[in-house]
């Protein structure tokens, strides 16, 4: 076929052909572009194509070789299949593609290339369009083409870096689901029951290092335990581990409180690292005797109650919590008490008074009191559940939330 010359320069009383100007335009295109003709030889390969590909346009005009510009072996370029209209190869030529159902308007598609004249692997976004002439026959197929090999190798990266992190945090899910368990085997929920008492426990995150535990001794004396371990999540969960078989074991022995509370404060200051300790609170109950004896130690004072709800007295925190030290000294103030009419202890993780709102208020001793003010016939641990719920009003909650109430009768 002849081939196509840049027009001339235009004289001053005569207009530029506008086929020759329109050939001359897309030459000097910033766009790498190439146009086929029907029989899919090339007529024009501009000179952003030879900077590209690194063949110049002498080599290919007039040719079926364009495709040496971008494969080693001979395969259709996309404007070929426009060409052609035959889609059926779309599928195995390019990883991505738009589906071809109006080819009139255009195709889109994205492929690794070898770019054998430049040495280099790219990844080039190609979009190829038909020219028809006035009878609606195709005359040319315009491609042109963009390097995104570097765009495309970032997301490549991210991609991995996604796929890294989604398998880290996979393993990290199993092993915390695996601790869970260990963790759920330890507490004898079987001792919780027989104890009668009420509980919840809200976690930060899906594990909580909130430890609520209670078990009667064989004299019959009620023991229970709340201890709020230093953080949240899995760390902390692990810190109060050492806590459940000692806490079991001592009781089952009758052991008074005061020698459960040095023994759990023994094993946890010669078992966590430095930083980590465990706030707690413990309750000892002879219910026969309406008798009891309190121990709390860098946790919300447990408040008793009567049966409207009003706090009639309160056991602060008096000591270092567990784990601080293994001197005697910080954990040794005990609090014993008795009642004659029917009353209720409720035990607290801080992470109840310090729940905070979306405006930045945290909960706070007045709601806890506001909270706490319902008859015996009302359910407390849902009106506490409703009450911090609302207040959150969605926000998630910054540490996890304990509650333990239990029963002194008449």
């Amino acid at each position: 076929m002849p081939t196509i010359h840049a027009p001339a320069a235009a004289s001053p009383t005569t207009q530029p052909n506008p086929t020759n100007f329109a050939i001359t335009l897309m030459e000097h295109l910033v766009v790498p572009t190439f146009v086929l003709d029907a029989d899919q030889r090339v007529l024009i390969w501009n000179r952003a194509c030879e900077r590209l590909t690194g063949i110049p346009a002498h080599e290919v005009i007039g040719t079926r070789d364009h495709w040496r510009a971008f494969y080693d072996t001979p395969r259709p370029c996309l404007a070929d299949l426009l060409a052609r209209n035959d889609w059926s190869l779309i599928d195995k030529l390019y990883t991505t593609h738009d589906e071809p159902d109006t080819p009139a308007h255009g195709v889109h598609a994205e492929n690794w290339c070898t770019m054998p004249r430049r040495g280099k692997h790219l990844y080039l976004v190609v979009d190829a369009g038909p020219v028809f002439d006035d009878a609606g026959k195709l005359i040319a197929v315009v491609e042109t083409l963009r390097d995104n090999t570097e765009s495309k190798l970032t997301q490549i990266k991210v991609a991995e870096q996604a796929s890294l992190l989604q398998h880290h945090y996979d393993e990290h899910e199993r092993e915390a689901r695996m601790a869970r368990r260990i963790l759920d085997h330890q507490i004898r929920t079987d001792l919780i029951r027989q104890a009668g008492i009420h509980y919840t426990v809200m976690p930060a995150t899906n594990f909580s290092g909130d430890l609520i535990l209670a078990a009667r001794s064989p004299d019959g004396r009620l023991h229970a335990l709340l201890a709020d371990a230093t953080g949240h999540g899995l760390a902390a969960a692990v810190s109060v581990l050492p806590v459940v078989q000692e806490f079991y074991r001592l009781v089952e022995q009758n052991e008074p409180l005061s020698g459960i509370v040095d023994a759990i404060n023994f094993v946890l200051a010669n078992s966590l690292p430095a930083g980590r300790f465990v706030a707690a609170a413990f309750v000892s109950l002879d219910e026969q005797a309406r008798e009891g004896e309190a121990w709390v130690g860098g946790i919300p004072g447990v408040q008793m109650i009567d049966d409207s709800g009003r706090i009639v007295r309160r056991f602060e925190s008096r000591n270092l919590p567990l784990g601080v030290t293994r001197e005697a000294d910080g954990i040794k103030t005990f609090e014993r008490f008795s009642w004659a009419e029917p009353a209720r202890l409720v035990m607290l993780s801080d992470g109840v008074v310090e729940a905070t709102a979306p405006d930045g208020e945290a909960f706070g001793e007045a709601r806890l009191a506001h909270s706490l003010a319902s008859p015996r016939s009302e359910d407390l641990i849902a009106r506490l559940r409703a009450a911090l719920t609302a207040h959150l009003a969605g926000t998630p909650a910054h540490d996890d939330i304990s509650i333990l109430v239990i029963d002194c009768p008449a």
